[in-house]
């Protein structure tokens, strides 16, 4: 059960007769105004039963049971205990929106017809109950089919209970189909928010089939209108208020089959639309009325406002402001503004405001004191289209007069319509980012939530999770965390007297979170057991969440943020394969056969021997969700670009890395669109015993697919600081990552910019303007480039600071390619590139860059640490303080001068300081110092430390930055106990199943001896080791051994070989796996350490089986050669395999890049505008073991991407036609090698 929610959040008209009554809205509206109307009742005695919600499938073959879903509450002041018979609901189906309830012994209604009924039981006053249950649908005696009919219920359709209201017990959710036939309709329809007149533009629309067959191929229209709501479609009419600029084709679609297609439109005006009227944008299905359907009301879709025409259009996508607010000054608050229309706003003026409502008054209305007060306003300059700004100002909270102290508000903002032009629409002026708090008090929330993918039912599992207080005042005492897991999308906080567990939640660890200071974050890992709820599904995945201040033990500024819900957990003992990486390239042409890399875990607690992985593009981001039935089957508006079979055994926590070759395809419901338009590429992984379905998708992200360039700024380099005004110099590398050649030069913008972002560049608003916050340093040609090719230009310009920049405000060096967007590419959406921050003034600017310390300090022990401190500003400085604090956050800043937070805070400690000697601008000095280091007081026992260097902490010398004067935070263990760290793992570079010496060396870094630590060797699939639990074993195919050390003093180590064994188990085919050794010491937890997280380490990596493994371990060859010249290379050839390898070829190589592809350093053919073939020399058979010198003859051929004066580099690839331990090593680069005709 559930406490009711406050009835301020919804509000709906109801239509109530004698037991006649409808719900409000239609499919999927709610009756919380039901709620609102009989809490009037609240103050007289007795109870009141209304039905708050009904779920059901939107459609229903005759005959097939359904399951029903009702939210009953009971909103009166006294308990319901039905005393003469059951607390029946009713659920019906009808011809009409209105309902009543069946006289007992009547005859049935001919418009009215019950199909499934429930005890629902007691109910005590102000709580609600869900009950689910079964319904057969049948047609009411005067229905037809196929057909749809309104779904309603009744609560105590017996009047076994006496309420204080008896009108209001009904609740009508909307249709439902009945039938055997498809039913299309339109859920989302996505375009610019603007657009000029006549001009094209992209639309997508998502088609779903709710009915209960297959529908047939059919089209979605894209349609402007001058009315919000779209009539339905008439064959042979188009309404003189819709103008259809655009089709898309649907595919067929399975019953509960969704597609998202894409269209290109023309934006044309309807024919009765008038000059500065309204329009929108919406999509009508099967717009020829050619499919016959369960219903055909329910095919269009408005989704909102379209500007057409020419003009700017102002939108606020953005606020940032505290978590919670102090009354009074509250610090810089923000807004982010873009310009989404077709023309320049000559201004931008808005406010950012707290209310107590969440729909903010017109921008031009003056607030109403009683519901909203300004925090902030702004004035900027004008915004070009196509670009966004954000405005930063000192806020001040004022509460609204109507505000009750400790309830949250409302922060949003209101930017105001331009002045001397006409905005394209005026009704997107208003944001409401969210909820803060206001007042001086804790407020404690849960950041997140960490735990295993897949645990068994009832068994004890580790979770992370993060406190935070976002409050104004710090936690003096503690809070109890509590964990649960749901069956609901959410974790549930009930209002007390009820339980926190229920039919669908179970409570499954605790823990109490101690002090938190304000702003404080604590990390903490809680005991959880995997308990089921009573209405779980078998193999059902559960939302796991946490409950902070699950006792309401602490008064806070917010009760309302206390919950955080945050991923799913599988309960069971089988394998779960997921899909952590995919690795492709960034375009492809239509057909093209290209390799991709992904990696398979089994996250799941059984081992499987054979999976297969396949790859999507598609309109839609998510990866498509397969038919378990079907599981090769298409599927609508995603293109199969194929599959790849591994017989490689995963066990639990095992993953595996391989690469496939597939072809690019195109979804065949899309038609011609712009080149720029691009797809996502996905990968689902297949098999056929996962635990869980939920997560066998994987989005790798969007991907260009044609014919073109794509040119992409991969570095940009520039000074640290430069003076106002003063020259600099940058250098900027741009590559093509097209499937074409550029044909055409372009050129690369430099900038200084006030933030961390730049505007990607489009030809509606050309190239990014020297506005208020970004300043152009200049510009230089790119040449056309190849495909593949890459060219360094070095840039030089003035460093003029952007006029909305502040004295010694840090800015971003920015670069952006094709600024005018002139060249038609694949993407135009990577044209952009900020390198970080530079200082740009007269000053100096002092950052520490290094701090060297000890590992583990004893409490108060002198120790020594070296600062290396450096000016990278402008101008000598001064003798300058350098603090050493230990805190509890790698990550942290000063406070802001003139606030009251104290530096160091309670949560930190001073473990020393020094005086910094002047520094002239450029130069490093390091600086020793003796530190002593301790626990904060207000810090847990079990809390990391870490340790910072903090340069001029009171801010007494003017710099050019702030923002680096604290170095990020290493660890730092403080305590008198031992800390044992693997420094090393030593092992062969292959080996058999089998018998194995390995090495391990184990240091103590803490102050006292250890006698006989426990280490334990691991055979790793991935490059990670977390900590072993000390109450579960090793797995068999992981653990190589276990042994003790003799005793390691303090500040000593220990390096013993080891005798382990390789048992062969889980290690598949040669080459479909990759191993890595790793070791762990004292993973029992015998030894009470002063830290428990750098046990573990990841050594070298291991081939384990039966194969050959080549590498190329040496070359020779000239250092410069003329173009088409021969030349004599000398290579130089190992098998560091178990068994031998044939003869086979080495291809020498010349690449554009220092780094091969992956293709070459597999050893497979090599296809790529970036790389030339030299020539090839044949190796003969080698022995495990053994090395062999060979000499190729080669001849200097420049590769297709190879751009004049460029460096060029010398390769080689071993290519092994049969199995090998590794394929990720037989590449091999020399360096760089001179190709001209110039002596």
């Amino acid at each position: 059960m559930s406490r009711l929610m406050p009835t301020w959040r919804h509000a709906c008209l109801l239509i109530t007769g004698t037991l006649v009554v409808t719900g409000c809205g239609s499919e999927g509206a709610s009756s919380d105004a039901a709620v609102v109307r009989s809490q009037g009742h609240a103050l007289e005695q007795g109870a009141d039963l209304i039905i708050t919600e009904l779920r059901a499938p939107d459609a229903a073959r005759p005959g097939e049971s359904f399951s029903v879903t009702a939210t009953v509450c009971n909103t009166g002041s006294q308990p319901v205990y039905p005393q003469q018979g059951t607390n029946l609901l009713q659920v019906y189906l009808s011809t009409t929106a209105t309902q009543q309830v069946p006289a007992p012994g009547a005859p049935p209604l001919a418009q009215q017809v019950t199909v499934g009924e429930l005890d629902v039981g007691p109910v005590n006053s102000q709580e609600c109950v869900t009950r689910t249950f079964t319904a057969y649908p049948m047609p009411p005696p005067s229905g037809t089919l196929p057909g749809a009919f309104y779904l309603g219920a009744s609560i105590d359709t017996r009047q076994a209970v006496t309420e204080l209201n008896e009108t209001n017990n009904g609740f009508v959710r909307g249709l439902l189909g009945l039938g055997q036939a498809p039913d299309l309709v339109v859920t989302e329809v996505k375009t610019p928010p603007d657009v000029r007149q006549g001009a094209a533009f992209i639309a997508d629309v998502r088609v779903c089939n709710t009915g209960t067959a297959s529908s047939p191929p059919t089209q979605a229209a894209v349609v402007i209108s001058t009315q919000a709501n779209l009539k339905a479609p008439v064959a042979g009419s188009v309404p003189a208020s819709q103008a259809r600029v655009g089709e898309a084709l649907v595919p067929a679609l399975e019953a509960g089959r969704c597609v998202l297609t894409r269209t290109q439109a023309s934006a044309q005006l309807p024919p009765n639309a008038t000059p500065g009227q309204a329009l929108y944008v919406g999509a009508i299905v099967d717009p020829a009325v050619s499919i016959p359907e369960l219903r055909e009301d329910n095919n269009t879709r408005g989704e909102g406002r379209l500007g057409v025409g020419d003009g700017p259009d102002l939108v606020i996508t953005g606020v940032t402001a505290p978590a919670t607010l102090p009354q009074g000054s509250v610090g810089p608050v923000s807004m982010t503004v873009c310009n989404v229309g077709s023309a320049q706003a000559p201004e931008v003026r808005g406010d950012v405001l707290l209310s107590t409502v969440a729909t903010l008054p017109p921008p031009a209305q003056t607030p109403d004191p009683a519901t909203a007060t300004p925090l902030a306003h702004f004035d900027g300059p004008g915004l070009d289209a196509g670009r966004c700004v954000t405005l930063s100002a000192q806020g001040s909270a004022i509460s609204p007069t109507s505000w009750q102290p400790n309830t949250p508000l409302y922060l949003g903002a209101r930017v105001l319509k331009p002045r001397f032009v006409t905005e394209l629409r005026a009704d997107n002026n208003t944001f409401v980012q969210g909820l803060v708090g206001l007042g001086n008090g804790p407020d404690l929330v849960v950041r997140s939530l960490k735990a295993q993918a897949d645990v068994a039912p009832g068994t004890h599992f580790p979770v992370e999770a993060t406190v935070c207080n976002v409050g104004t005042a710090d936690l003096g005492t503690s809070a109890r965390l509590q964990l649960g897991l749901s069956t609901q999308g959410e974790v549930i906080f009930p209002q007390p007297p009820e339980p926190f567990g229920s039919r669908t939640q179970v409570p499954v660890g605790s823990a109490d979170v101690p002090f938190l200071t304000a702003g404080q974050c604590k990390t903490l890992t809680v005991d959880a057991i995997a308990f089921q709820p009573p209405d779980a599904r078998p193999n059902q995945a559960l939302s796991l969440g946490a409950v902070i201040d699950s006792n309401r033990g602490v008064p806070e500024l917010r009760e309302d943020n206390n919950v955080l819900t945050q991923g799913l957990v599988g309960l069971g003992f089988d394998a779960d394969l997921v899909i952590t990486d995919v690795k492709a390239p960034a375009n492809l042409r239509d057909g093209q056969v290209f390799t991709a890399s992904y990696t398979a875990c089994n996250v799941g607690l059984s081992p499987v021997s054979s999976y297969g992985v396949s790859l999507y593009l598609s309109v839609d981001a998510a990866p498509p969700q397969l038919n378990p039935a079907q599981p090769g089957g298409p599927i609508p508006g995603y293109a199969f670009l194929g599959r790849a079979f591994t017989n490689t055994t995963l066990t639990q926590g095992q993953c595996s890395t391989q690469s496939a070759t597939f072809n690019a395809l195109r979804p065949m419901e899309l038609g011609p669109l712009p080149l720029s338009s691009t797809l996502n590429l996905s990968a689902v992984v297949e098999n056929t015993s996962d635990l869980r379905l939920d997560n066998n998708g994987f989005a790798a992200g969007p991907v260009g697919l044609g014919n073109g360039p794509d040119l992409v700024i991969t570095e940009l380099q520039g000074p640290a600081s430069a003076r106002p005004g003063a020259q600099f110099t940058s250098s900027v590398r741009v590559c093509n990552m097209g499937t074409q050649p550029s044909g055409t030069s372009s050129q690369v913008a430099v900038y200084l910019a006030t933030g961390n972002t730049l505007p990607a560049p489009t030809a509606q608003g050309g190239a990014p303007s020297s506005n208020g916050t970004l300043s152009l340093v200049g510009t230089v040609s790119v040449p056309a480039l190849g495909e593949g090719a890459c060219v360094t230009q070095g840039l030089t310009g003035p460093a003029t600071p952007p006029a909305q920049a502040t004295p010694q405000q840090p800015l971003f060096l920015g670069a952006v390619v094709d600024p005018m967007a002139t060249l038609p590419e694949l993407r135009e959406d990577n044209n952009t590139f900020v390198a970080g921050r530079m200082g740009v003034g007269i000053g100096p600017d002092l950052a520490v860059t290094s701090l060297t310390f000890p590992d583990t300090v004893a409490p108060m022990t002198p120790f020594t640490a070296t600062a290396r401190l450096c000016n990278t500003g402008t101008e000598s400085s001064y003798m300058t303080p350098v603090m050493f604090v230990v805190s509890p956050e790698a990550e942290w800043t000063l406070p802001q001068q003139g606030t009251p937070v104290p530096f160091p805070s309670p949560s930190q400690y001073l473990a020393g300081q020094l005086d910094a000697p002047p520094l002239l601008a450029g130069q490093c000095q390091d600086l020793p110092v003796t530190l002593r280091a301790d626990r904060p007081w207000s810090v847990a026992p079990d809390a990391p430390l870490y340790l910072s260097a903090v340069v001029d902490p009171y801010q007494g010398q003017a710099e050019l930055r702030r923002d680096n004067n604290v170095s990020p935070g290493r660890r730092l263990g403080v305590g008198n106990g031992p800390d044992l760290i693997i420094t090393s793992v030593t092992g062969p570079v292959s080996t058999m199943p089998g018998p194995v010496n390995l090495g391990v060396t184990v240091c103590n870094l803490g102050a006292q001896a250890v006698s006989g630590p426990q280490v334990t060797l691991h055979l790793l699939t991935k490059p990670s080791l977390p900590m072993p639990s000390p109450n579960m074993p090793v797995p068999t195919e992981e653990l190589l051994s276990e042994t003790t050390l003799p005793s390691v003093a303090a500040r000593a180590c220990v390096t013993q070989t080891v005798s382990a064994f390789v048992s062969g188990t889980g290690v598949g085919m040669p080459g479909t796996q990759t191993f890595f050794l790793g070791a762990s010491v004292d993973r029992f937890q015998a030894v009470p350490e002063v830290r428990e997280d750098n046990n573990t380490f990841v050594g070298p990596r291991i081939g384990v089986g039966f194969a050959p493994d080549v590498v190329i371990t040496a070359m020779g060859g000239p250092a410069r050669v003329q173009p088409w010249a021969p030349m004599q290379v000398p290579v130089t050839v190992c098998n560091q395999g178990t068994t031998p390898a044939q003869s086979h070829v080495v291809d020498l190589l010349l690449s554009t890049v220092a780094t091969l592809p992956a293709s070459a350093i597999q050893g497979e053919p090599v296809e790529s505008p970036t790389l030339s073939r030299l020539g090839s020399v044949q190796v003969p058979p080698l022995t495990p073991g053994q090395c062999v010198w060979v000499e190729a003859s080669a001849t200097a051929v420049l590769p297709q991407a190879a751009q004049s004066g460029a460096p060029l580099y010398l390769g080689a690839s071993a290519r092994l036609y049969e199995s090998e331990l590794r394929k990720d090593n037989n590449g091999f680069v020399r360096g760089t090698l001179i190709v001209s005709a110039t002596p």
